[in-house]
């Protein structure tokens, strides 16, 4: 837990700085090119790099039949990463590293795509018998016939003549058997039991050939302990083979990362996006395991599991779609899958995420994890991770899709939560920092918002200085970037906006500083239940609970169930986890059909049920949204013993809904209104419409709050009420100074001040009884102004365009000067529509002598793209807002005679770039304006 530091505050440490996702042609490296890249980001205000062995990019100066010597674990990888360690340990620049070349997880110790150790898909094959059957086991077209398959079970079940809920067809639960026993030799003489249509089943398991692209070996079984055995131990036998080189890693002290899960039950059609197949996800331990933890065999069962697309990448649908053979009961069908994927669930949990952590940690290393992209329960799994992260591309920018993670981050008591941030695609070399369109800083505060507190920039590839083979065509200026353009973005020295690069990062590492202090606290506790691995159909408009101010995160059965998860008391309320997040309240709320977008009711355990009732009876209000929650999550072998269950949770829940302190509500926008009743306000409340996010963040009586306008196009003005006993202190990120704040107390552990945000605009706040340390008292730093303007009429601009040099790492600098009378975008300049570089505008203005000590001047810079600096009377502004855009400029005027005004604007690499590209189109940049220099009087707004 970290503690308060002014100091820190003001010149972060680098273990609270954005770190750098850095793509890496193998060990086709120079090392003093590794030392310089290294240096830069230091310098450029990064915390750290996460190393990836992207593709080996060979040399031109390599031999090819060298190239072995260049492999992952090779000598001169370790040769490289020694390097690296070296050149960053006296930095205190941390180094992360992928635990495998790229992904998915691979390893050179597991090199034949038939081993067991490689991921598995289970395949079904399907007969139709009336009467007798003798015969071979079917085998479906999706097993390749030209490698070993392994004949895993077969089962029969009769066909219902009713209404169809399989793709294919439907079964009649009661019949289903398992006939394993019956078959010789892959073949089977059997007869039905019954008269009718029967299907006869025969399940194949094969590896499913997915391979790593990095160098060539396939994607390990995620489920198995050997598998993961095998990862670890080639670190020990190669990566760590020389002492030197171990010692530097466990010095370093960073963790090994893994990518989203993205693995596929087969690769029949390819990596993404395949024709959908009906063939699932599979290890050979599964049955075996099924039965051990669920207690029942899943064998008869089988046909329900095939979802049709659900185990491959981008192919189809999640898991509320129906099986191509599904039993004709859907709810049974829906938690026999529950019970698989938990299944699946606890053994990446127990024999893969368990082993790896335990491994690095023992080498003082910890384990960094995006546990998503499988049907797994996402809470469970990440209680084997040191540092959950999620990501802005496959969570679709959701505050709601990060919260997924959040109540296990909270609840599992994890310092940091990460995200990958940046990944758009086609936005390489255009997302901006600043800009409305997937703006870098959009994307982050929408993620700290929702209890993110480190960001992992995509990414900075490395500057290869020659690339031979097939690379070759694609080395072209700026350099070979290992995403293109695919994916955003660049964030290397590439771009023209990496220049300003520091007073970003800067911004960042003082907002995660802030993120990382003390506990979270967070108002609601949300139950959902739902495997889905992924939800990308969590949309970004505010839900209800955010626009009432409300933060929350979803919790599960798993996170009820931790010893953590108590009743205490928490300023004076009841709550849930007293000495983490301490929920104030519990809302028991519908999810969304990822197919279809209806809501439903959660699945709800009978023993998570008992356990709402015993925190209701404590005195934690709960409020039951829309259709109470009347099935449990588990078939337990028979319909018999889950309708019993389902019954006995009907009972639990009327009993919960009979408490005085638990409310059942229709909708949402009910349930804000039942918590108001139930006296349940949130943390910060907004005493106008204009809805704020936020996240709160505890310690020794000190609250400390970010705070977020996540309107693109308005600015909010108004009240805001903190909890908190004290005065309010706004903690500026952009500078590092600390002020007090005009505040009015109620009484009754509130706080209320005035706040002005611009659109995208945030503000960190403290609510201290005192504050010790040096502050600042600078009014009218975010004032709003409203005396006479200066509109200068006249700017000079002088660009220094950056073009393609005679290297594809070569960029030179041609200067283009121009006089302008009016600001406009460079896109409505003739000779700057495609051009990208860094703009110097210059103007100067006049100010008489003022005797008005209340006044202040304030420049309005309108809009500017992508980032700034300003001067003005040659002396820089340090710390502006990048965002507002609302600088306080008094200090450095010079009264009764002319001013000089200064504004840098870095752009991105686009407009240059679409000269040699036709589907690249240029972009607003430069300064657009309006700028006015604004004599102002005191606002009241801080």
């Amino acid at each position: 837990m970290n503690t308060w530091n002014p100091g820190e505050f003001q010149i972060p440490s680098k273990c609270y700085r954005p770190k750098m996702r850095w793509w890496l042609p193998g060990a086709f490296m120079d090392k003093d090119e590794i030392k310089r890249e290294i240096e830069w980001m230091a310098e450029a205000g990064y915390g750290g790099a996460e190393i990836i062995h992207f593709f080996p990019i060979p040399s031109a100066d390599v031999n090819p039949a060298d190239y072995g010597r260049f492999v992952f674990g090779g000598d001169e990888w370790n040769n490289r990463m020694k390097a690296a360690l070296e050149a960053a340990i006296p930095l205190n620049f941390q180094l992360d590293f992928t635990i495998g070349p790229l992904w998915p997880i691979a390893t050179p110790a597991v090199m034949d795509k038939n081993d067991d150790r490689c991921t598995h898909g289970l395949h079904i094959g399907a007969a139709v018998v009336v009467g007798t059957y003798n015969g071979a086991i079917p085998v479906p077209n999706t097993i390749d016939p030209a490698r070993p398959y392994k004949l895993v079970a077969v089962t029969a079940a009769r066909r219902h003549s009713g209404e169809s809920i399989g793709e294919v067809v439907t079964l009649e639960l009661e019949t289903a058997a398992d006939l394993t026993f019956r078959v010789d030799d892959r073949r089977i003489d059997w007869t039905a039991p019954l008269d009718g249509e029967w299907y006869l089943f025969g399940f194949w398991s094969q590896t499913n050939g997915q391979m790593n692209d990095s160098i060539g070996a396939p994607a390990i079984d995620h489920f198995s302990k050997a598998a993961a055995d095998a990862v670890t131990g080639f670190w020990d036998n190669r990566l760590f083979a020389d002492p030197d080189i171990r010692a530097l890693y466990e010095k370093n002290a960073g963790s090994l990362f893994c990518d989203s899960i993205e693995l596929n039950a087969t690769m029949l059609g390819g990596m993404y996006g395949a024709t959908p197949m009906p063939v699932a996800i599979w290890s050979p331990a599964v049955l075996e395991e099924f039965r051990m933890r669920r207690g029942y065999d899943l064998t008869p069962y089988l046909p329900s599991i095939f979802v049709k697309g659900l185990y491959q990448l981008g192919a189809g649908n999640r898991t509320d779609g129906d099986s191509d053979y599904d039993f004709t009961d859907r709810s049974a069908n829906l938690r026999i899958r529950n019970d698989f994927f938990q299944t699946l669930t606890d053994m990446f949990r127990d024999n893969h995420l368990r082993t790896i952590r335990r491994w690095a940690n023992g080498h003082h290393m910890k384990l960094r994890y995006q546990t998503y992209g499988m049907p797994t329960e996402l809470s469970s799994s990440l209680a084997e991770v040191d540092i959950p992260e999620t990501e802005s591309l496959g969570f679709h920018d959701s505050t709601d899709g990060y919260r997924i993670q959040s109540g296990a981050v909270h609840l599992y008591d994890r310092e940091i939560y990460s995200i990958e941030v940046g990944a758009v695609m086609g936005y390489g070399y255009k997302q901006t920092w600043t800009g409305q369109d997937f703006g870098l800083l959009w994307q982050l505060h929408r993620g700290f918002a929702a209890g993110v507190n480190q960001a992992v920039l995509h990414g900075m590839s490395y500057d290869t200085s020659s690339a031979s083979e097939h690379f070759e065509a694609m080395f072209k200026w700026p350099g070979l970037s290992l995403m293109g353009s695919r994916f955003s973005n660049e964030w290397g020295g590439r771009q023209p906006n990496s220049l300003h690069a520091r007073a970003l990062t800067d911004y960042i590492a003082r907002t995660q500083y802030l993120l990382q202090i003390g506990k979270p606290k967070v108002d609601l506790a949300i139950y959902r239940y739902h495997i889905d691995g992924i939800h990308g159909a969590m949309g970004t408009e505010l839900t209800p609970y955010e626009q009432a101010g409300f933060t929350y995160d979803f919790v599960s059965p798993c996170l009820l169930d931790l010893a953590s998860a108590q009743i205490g008391t928490f300023e004076g309320h009841s709550v849930l986890a007293a000495d983490g997040p301490a929920y104030r309240a519990i809302v028991v709320d519908m999810r969304k059909k990822s197919l279809t977008g209806d809501w439903r009711a959660s699945d709800l355990p009978n023993e998570t049920a008992n356990q709402l009732i015993a925190f209701a009876e404590s005195g934690l209000p709960v409020v039951v949204v829309g259709e109470a929650p009347y099935h449990v999550a588990s078939f337990f072998g028979s319909k018999d013993k889950m309708k019993a269950k389902d019954v006995q949770l009907c009972d639990r829940i009327e009993h919960l809904l009979n408490l005085p302190t638990v409310r059942a509500v229709k909708t949402q926008e009910d349930a804000v209104a039942a918590l108001g009743e139930l006296s349940v306000i949130p943390a910060v409340q907004v005493q106008c419409e204009s809805p704020l996010l936020n996240a709160r963040r505890y310690e020794n009586g000190i609250s400390y709050y970010f705070i977020y306008n996540p309107s693109q196009v308005q600015a909010f003005e108004g009240e805001v009420q903190f909890t908190g006993t004290g005065n309010p202190f706004k903690l500026n990120a952009w500078d590092g100074t600390i002020c007090p704040m005009a505040a009015v107390h109620t009484g009754s552990g509130q706080t209320t001040a005035k706040l002005r945000l611009a659109p995208n605009g945030t503000a960190l706040i403290a609510v201290a009884d005192e504050w010790t340390e040096a502050l600042q008292h600078e009014e009218y730093r975010d004032m709003i102004a409203k005396g006479t303007r200066i509109i200068p009429d006249h700017w000079s601009l002088v660009v220094d365009s950056w073009t393609a040099g005679a290297h594809p790492t070569e960029t030179k600098l041609e200067r283009i000067e121009l006089e302008l009378d009016e600001l406009r975008s460079w896109t409505h300049i003739p000779v700057l529509r495609q051009v990208s570089g860094i703009g110097r505008y210059r103007t100067s203005f006049r100010i008489e002598e003022r005797n008005d000590t209340s006044a202040a001047v304030i420049l309005e810079m309108g809009e500017v793209s992508d980032t700034f600096r300003v001067f003005v009377n040659g002396r820089e502004l340090h710390g502006v807002d990048q965002i507002g855009r609302h600088i306080s400029i008094g200090e450095y005027l010079r009264y009764g005679e002319n001013n000089e005004l200064e504004v840098e604007v870095a752009t991105t690499l686009n407009n240059a770039l679409s000269i040699f590209d036709p589907n690249r189109q240029p972009l607003d940049c430069g300064l657009i304006g309006p700028v006015e220099i604004v004599f102002g009087e005191r606002s009241e707004y801080e």
